[in-house]
């Protein structure tokens, strides 16, 4: 009989260790949502030893994707990893080393948690309070932009350190707009992070940008994230476009605010001459230089047409604008290819060598490099290629005895 007991105490104890759906009952489409956060936002002088959520309903011990509970929970300032306490319908958070006194925190709920039928909560929540008697009401606010794609870094991990190590943190939103605080006055090491394993650190080949910032800034800053190295942008492959323009392709991206102007290039041919470069051409560049060529053929066809007295053709009508324009980085991306145009037609099928006397990288770091590519054969003319078949004359059938004469 006891080992029965025991059998039952332990089945019972397994089954309130971890949430479970509940059996059977109405279906409930809703996510879970917060009703209370203690202690209130904006509450000064507070002694509580954590920050209670509590929910309207109970809370799955994972969220959405079996993440950890703690992996949606920010603690600003930080000292490492919250300690974050599952209660079923309420969570408890607290720094790893408690509360400091006369400090202003900020503890972030980030959206992802799910309740027992796995509906996901799609907002978070936010509490400031102060372990002192005032809060600060300085903040950094931005946005944060994936720079090679053009387009917001949504859900980026947002840092601000202060030179002795002191961190707050922030997520940045769909957009990639963020905001850091209440901080007191300062200089701080703002830094964003496409933190792709969610481990809260900025690890090799993740995507960052850093800003030095002075609290207050003047107005909110941009982070341009993407993923950067000490070494520097080499020549990967060079390919002609036509007789007086080729390719270069990097194998890095090029800093856009430091490019290599025509002057940084050097094309050999095969009798060993130098070949001038007269532009070095971004892609955007060429987009933009190709439009002016087509803008100003239509003026000559509408020239035309006004002296010779035909109507004139109707305008293009310009292409519906997108339902919802996002922002872009006010510095264009960093290209991995430039065309270069060069002073005389090359050569088919001859060799030539490119090089590059200093190209940047989004680190900093300049280099030299080149690459030999040759140029393709010329097509063969479609005479000198045609076979002739010669034609062979059908023999004569004689003919019929009634239609000899």
């Amino acid at each position: 009989m006891r080992h029965w007991l025991t059998v039952a105490a332990l089945a019972l104890f397994v089954a309130c260790a971890s949430a479970a759906p509940p059996p059977g009952g109405a279906e409930d489409p809703a996510p879970p949502r917060v009703v209370r956060i203690t202690p209130d936002s904006n509450a000064v002088n507070v002694t509580d030893r954590v920050v209670t959520f509590h929910f309207d309903e109970t809370i799955n011990d994972r969220g959405s994707g079996a993440q950890e509970v703690s992996n949606y929970f920010l603690v600003s300032p930080s000292e490492g990893n919250a300690r974050v306490t599952w209660r079923r319908s309420r969570i408890e958070v607290r720094p790893r080393a408690g509360f400091r006194p006369n400090t202003a925190y900020t503890v972030t709920l980030l959206p992802g948690l799910t309740d027992l039928r796995n509906n996901v909560m799609r907002e978070g929540a936010r509490v400031v309070f102060s372990t002192g008697p005032t809060i600060p009401t300085l903040r950094i606010t931005g946005v944060a932009f994936d720079w090679a794609g053009e387009r917001p870094a949504a859900r980026a991990l947002v840092q601000a350190v202060t030179r002795d190590s002191v961190t707050w943190l922030a997520q940045s939103d769909s957009a990639g707009r963020f905001e850091i605080g209440p901080l007191p006055a300062g200089t701080y090491l703002v830094r964003a992070i496409v933190d792709a394993n969610g481990n809260r650190a900025l690890d090799r080949n993740e995507s960052f940008d850093s800003l030095t910032v002075v609290a207050p800034p003047a107005a909110p800053i941009e982070l341009l994230t993407i993923a950067r190295d000490t070494i520097a942008p080499r020549i990967l492959s060079v390919a002609p476009v036509d007789s007086l323009s080729v390719r270069a392709t990097f194998d890095r991206p090029l800093d856009p605010r430091a490019l290599p102007a025509a002057t940084a290039f050097r094309l050999v041919g095969p009798d060993s001459a130098a070949i001038a470069i007269t532009a070095a051409l971004t892609p955007l560049q060429e987009v933009a230089a190709a439009r002016i060529v087509v803008e100003a053929r239509a003026d000559s066809i509408r020239r035309a047409d006004s002296v010779a007295g035909r109507p004139p053709a109707p305008a293009p009508r310009p292409a519906a604008a997108p339902a919802v324009t996002l922002r872009r980085p006010s510095i264009p991306p960093p290209p991995t290819t430039l065309l270069l145009r060069i002073a005389r037609p090359l050569t088919p099928a001859a060799t030539y060598r490119l090089a590059v006397i200093s190209a940047r990288g989004i680190s900093g770091r300049s280099g030299e490099s080149e690459r030999s590519f040759t140029t393709p054969r010329p097509p063969a003319a479609a005479d000198s290629v045609r076979r002739v078949t010669p034609t062979t004359t059908p023999p004569t059938r004689p003919l019929p005895p009634s239609a000899r004469s």
